[in-house]
């Protein structure tokens, strides 16, 4: 293919990055992305609800270290894609002015629309031994502290904190994949977050969560709404159960116990399963709604609370590897909509690695993937050819070698050293509370697994 000189806009080719592009994002998505957004009908116009989103995503791919040079990054990306089109408008306020116009959550309805496709296109893997796999989990970003910032996000935790935001994923756990997340200030609830999110979980989702997302209420609300759970229990649960711990332990858990805290007996109480993971020295306690073995055994539920690891791995690649672990803009507006604009950057990036890399997606690196993403952002800005794409998506994998020796620093004066948790309380219940218990399973009120 001939090199178009620099300065002259190229005719795409199918084989383009541009051309993948509008293959991973196909017309039927964006035609019921329009049908759901209130069309603009203003010819002085410039930025269309397409022109948007691809604007913040490119400027989530982007290595500058400001707002106005990722601003002016992916304007002339576009300009390049779009050239015999009318141009985007050249200002980032008029980029912020616009997606206002249409709402900050434009960009998360686009990516509703677009993860309707993924199942079909991750095929076998989409399953994972008959259950659709979602690890949630919330991480907080830091924010400029400015007065508009501290008004707005309030500060999270000390005084003399930055304001912040607080971000909670649920990824596809066997890809990794993004499925939806929510965001609000430092200080929101990553459960009300997770309760938010549960209508558009897929059927037969198994939800896998650390302590964070335990406690009676939640439980019980996601039993009531169909979805089955895996979440770590701590100290700070105590469980009704008929035998003693040390038979608990040698036993891998115990099929039937009851969380009923005293300030809830007034609902039924929940019927869940305890599992029990020996991990070195260390027990993990799991508990769960799903009571038959046969569903979920204690084989693949250490294996499933093992691989949400890979929701952290998450997070790091996003704050770390793509360099988002602070926001930049000034004010909580903005802020949502970079906030946003990242997230979907990174959503866009993993599913470029789904796409390339088909069965081999567990080995994805993400830091080899976005060096190539980048490439092809500044060969597209100088009008040069982007047909070899592929061959460096397809590379972007981690390295197989068996390693002589830790990666970890040797002394790394940051490091957290927390304690591990602590096991949960388990006593046997009383007569009354056996009795309460009969009456609430007699009468068909009582929450089953």
């Amino acid at each position: 293919m001939m090199m178009a000189r620099e300065g002259h806009p190229r005719k795409l080719h199918r084989r383009d990055w541009p051309g993948f592009l509008n293959r991973m994002v196909p017309a039927s998505v964006w035609q019921a992305f329009y049908a759901g957004i209130e069309a603009r009908t203003d010819p002085r116009v410039r930025w269309s609800a397409k022109y948007i989103v691809l604007c913040w995503a490119i400027m989530g791919w982007s290595v500058q270290g400001s707002l106005t040079d990722r601003f002016r990054e992916a304007w002339e990306v576009l300009a390049r894609w779009f050239f015999h089109r009318r141009r985007p408008g050249a200002s980032y306020p008029g980029l912020t002015r616009a997606t206002q116009c249409y709402g900050p959550e434009i960009l998360h309805q686009f990516w509703c629309y677009l993860r309707e496709t993924i199942p079909a296109r991750v095929g076998r893997a989409w399953r994972w031994q008959g259950w659709t796999v979602i690890a949630v989990d919330g991480s907080r970003v830091q924010a400029p502290r400015t007065r508009r910032n501290e008004r707005g996000l309030g500060r999270c935790g000390r005084d003399k904190t930055h304001p912040q935001w607080w971000i909670t994923w649920a990824i596809h756990l066997p890809t990794s994949l993004i499925w939806d997340w929510r965001h609000g200030p430092g200080d929101s609830s990553e459960r009300s977050h997770l309760r938010s999110m549960l209508p558009a979980f897929p059927p037969e989702t198994l939800v896998v969560a650390d302590i964070g997302f335990g406690g009676f209420d939640l439980l019980g609300d996601l039993t009531r709404a169909g979805a089955s759970f895996l979440i770590r229990c701590c100290s700070n649960t105590t469980l009704l159960v008929d035998r003693t711990r040390q038979h608990i332990e040698r036993a891998g858990g115990c099929r039937v116990v009851h969380l009923w805290p005293t300030g809830r007996r007034s609902q039924p109480p929940l019927r869940l399963r305890l599992i029990v993971i020996k991990r070195r020295a260390r027990r993990v306690y799991l508990l769960t709604n799903v009571m038959e073995s046969q569903r979920l055994s204690r084989a693949m539920a250490s294996e499933v609370y093992r691989a949400r690891w890979g929701i952290e791995v998450a997070f790091r690649g996003w704050k770390q590897t793509l360099g988002r672990r602070k926001i930049l803009a000034r004010t909580p507006g903005p802020g949502a909509m970079e906030l946003i604009g990242a997230i979907l950057a990174m959503a866009l990036l993993l599913l470029h690695g789904a796409m390339g890399l088909g069965a081999r997606m567990a080995r994805l690196s993400v830091a080899l993937l976005l060096r190539v993403i980048r490439r092809m952002i500044e060969a597209t800005r100088w009008g040069r050819s982007t047909a070899r794409w592929l061959p460096g998506v397809r590379a972007a994998l981690r390295d197989s070698y068996v390693r002589r020796r830790s990666k970890r620093a040797r002394d790394w004066p940051h490091k957290k050293k927390e304690a591990p948790p602590r096991p949960p309380l388990l006593r046997r219940p009383t007569r009354r509370e056996k009795a309460r218990i009969d009456e609430w399973r007699g009468t068909h009120v009582m929450t089953l697994g």
